[in-house]
């Protein structure tokens, strides 16, 4: 979320705009350390708020549902219509300052300040404001070494989190010393990352138990070049749906870059991954070139239909081919298109051979298919 939106209302014919304020918080509760997000969103009618708070000791986020009277901030915790804690704080000056209580009523005094950024500097990636106390989060996390795997006779090695669901893995010993250096801090920042979503997977009807987002990694290919893997999440965080989707990744053992699916293949001279600062061109391209001679490829080989019943598949709709997931294996590439969330059922791998691919190579992928 941005620091600061801009919002529109129409209200007698007057436009007025929405301020959002973010407060981002550490302190105390009765004897525990917690850290809180709270965000204020100013209208002409009345202020909303998002708050979130998460205790040291557990670094799961608890959402809460809250209220704003004059300068007095209630917040609560109601799941299944029972409030089992609520906060009532008074703002002064930066601090907040009052109670929570638990279902019994049970009273423990509560002090909040902002939270001092200096004491949390890392260079782990900040995606939108509202993730600060990502950086909080990060301080704390515990990896631990689970177990050791073999890949094309390579050592893998397993580590889990301390405080929730988040395994991932990093180059063995029998790799050489340049791609540990290299490649294993690229696999570090994956799996905090992966471990800061588990994190924050929350929702206002339970507390979290950190197994929010059911994740499995399988590690599809591997040469003296690259390190191919992927990931499939399934996870409920909140909202109206469960929802799931993979992510393939292929990473280069020489220099660490990671490729996305337009490095690999181009099917026209248009080919252009930079869908940061030129979206433009990126959807034309996935559209009138990825999209259409993707699907033709893949049809070659799996004789797609459009099928006679709306309520089947149709994989031969152009449109669920546009940003398909993907994942570089050993034979070749696997590809998932991507449905509507009614549809989401449909999605399944579908694979092209190497040799298929060949005259789709991208001249600027420096490697061979094998």
């Amino acid at each position: 979320m941005k620091k600061h939106l801009l919002c529109l209302f129409l209200f007698y014919s007057a436009i007025s705009f929405c301020q959002n304020k973010i407060y981002y918080l550490e302190g105390t509760l009765g004897k525990s350390t917690i850290f809180m997000t709270v965000q204020v969103y100013n209208s002409d009618q009345e202020a909303s708020l998002n708050v979130v708070y998460f205790y040291k000791n557990s670094l799961k986020d608890i959402k809460l549902e809250a209220k704003l009277k004059d300068n007095n901030y209630t917040f609560y915790f109601k799941p299944g219509d029972v409030i089992t804690e609520k906060f009532y704080l008074k703002k002064s000056g930066n601090n907040f300052d009052g109670f929570w209580y638990d279902a019994k009523d049970k009273q423990l005094a509560v002090h909040l300040e902002p939270v001092n950024f200096d004491n949390y500097k890392s260079n782990i990636k900040i995606r939108f404001d509202d993730e600060r106390l990502n950086l909080v989060k990060y301080k704390f996390l515990e990896f631990k070494k689970q177990k050791t795997t073999l890949y094309n006779n390579k050592e893998f090695v397993w580590y889990s989190e301390k405080h929730c669901d988040s395994d991932f893995f990093r180059l063995g010993n029998n790799f050489s010393e340049k791609n540990k250096a290299l490649i294993n801090p690229i696999l570090e920042e994956i799996h905090i990352q992966n471990t800061l979503s588990q994190l924050n997977c929350s929702s206002n009807f339970e507390y979290s138990n950190g197994q929010g987002i059911e994740s499995t990694t399988t590690i599809n290919f591997l040469n003296a070049n690259l390190l191919g893997f992927e990931t499939f999440n399934s996870w409920f965080c909140g909202g109206a749906h469960p929802d799931f989707g993979g992510s393939g990744y292929l990473i280069d053992l020489n220099n660490g870059k990671q490729y996305e699916i337009d490095d690999i293949l181009a099917f026209d001279k248009s080919v252009t991954g930079d869908s940061e600062n030129n979206f433009d061109a990126f959807s034309k391209y996935r559209n009138d070139y990825f999209a259409p001679k993707l699907l033709e490829v893949i049809t070659s080989i799996e004789n797609f239909k459009k099928p006679d019943n709306d309520d089947d598949c149709d994989y031969t709709n152009e449109e669920y081919w546009d940003f398909p997931s993907w994942s570089y294996t050993e034979k070749g590439l696997e590809f998932t298109p991507t449905f509507y969330r009614a549809a989401r059922n449909c999605e399944e791998s579908f694979l092209v051979p190497f040799e298929k691919l060949k005259k789709y190579k991208n001249p600027k992928f420096p490697y061979e298919f094998e």
